[in-house]
């Protein structure tokens, strides 16, 4: 396990004191003779190895290092000190269970959701990134934490590049009076810009002549496709759906239909719907 370290003189430094100022190190101040301690060293050693590059787990034997635990100025065994920029910044004294351990860890240890919103955010500075994929990441990160403010900022965000502009709206409709700062603005205007890109003259035709001949396939087939190139997703789909109701195999409404389906986001809670929905008109 390489963030396993067993310290002594020689590795002293380059394991407390020349890290990242933000790696996490976790010193074990132990004895080989104290049986008692025993069990909690080796549930030490199986978190250390499940956390990975998270954490640092350094093991002091207390026996063989008296000089290194006296710099500690520990008087039993064992104890645990947690250490950032090579200072202290909590510990814990005695046998320990190991979820008391973990909850102490979990103060300081980066949330999963907090590299969810990091890679997602950096992925959306780049023009080639997939956007179903940036999707299916800050996704993750709004279920595991839907009220931090920065996380539901970059789902909204994604939601209005993927089309999804009523649920965008949605939780902008409910931004708390405070929240509405610069980077709510930022939003707002985005899903303006989006809003108007599906009102061009083209479509509003079409959308007239819809309204007036609700029965012509072709007509809200062409609009349904209208629809989707300017991501109203859910309205292209309905549009479709309606069409397969009438008539099944009008035209290629169906591959049009199952398109759009496949272009929709892993997990997206449309795409399954709709599949459930064309394939109770199939069977």
């Amino acid at each position: 396990m390489s963030n396993v370290v067993e310290l002594t003189l020689e590795n002293f430094q380059s394991t407390l004191i020349e890290q990242s100022p933000e790696q996490l190190v976790l010193v074990e101040l132990y004895s080989p003779r104290d049986e008692a301690g025993r069990a909690m060293s080796q549930q030490l050693l199986v978190m250390a190895s499940e956390l990975g590059s998270a954490l640092v787990f350094a093991r002091v034997n207390c026996d063989e290092q008296p000089q290194i635990t006296s710099q500690f100025g520990v008087s039993s065994v064992p104890t645990l000190i947690l250490l950032r920029a090579g200072q202290p910044i909590d510990g814990l004294t005695g046998v320990t269970p190991i979820v008391q351990v973990q909850d102490m860890l979990a103060k300081y240890l980066p949330k999963k959701e907090d590299e969810l919103l990091l890679k997602a955010s950096a992925m959306l500075l780049d023009d080639d990134a997939d956007i179903n994929t940036i999707y299916t990441i800050i996704k993750e990160a709004i279920t595991l934490d839907a009220q931090r403010l920065d996380i539901k900022t970059c789902y909204i965000e994604v939601l209005i590049k993927i089309g999804q502009l009523d649920g965008a709206q949605q939780l902008l409709d409910v931004y708390l009076l405070e929240d509405k700062n610069a980077n709510y603005q930022r939003l707002v205007s985005l899903l303006e810009l989006a809003q108007q890109a599906g009102q061009s003259p083209e479509i509003t035709a079409l959308e007239q002549q819809h309204e007036s001949e609700p029965n012509n396939k072709e007509v809200s087939l062409q609009l349904a496709i209208c629809y989707s190139q300017v991501n109203k997703t859910p309205q292209a789909l309905d549009i479709l759906f309606g069409v397969l109701q009438s008539e099944l195999d009008f035209s290629d409404a169906k591959k049009r239909y199952l398109d759009i389906i496949a272009a929709l986001p892993s997990g997206d809670p449309l795409a399954s719907s709709s599949r459930r929905k064309l394939f109770s008109l199939l069977h």
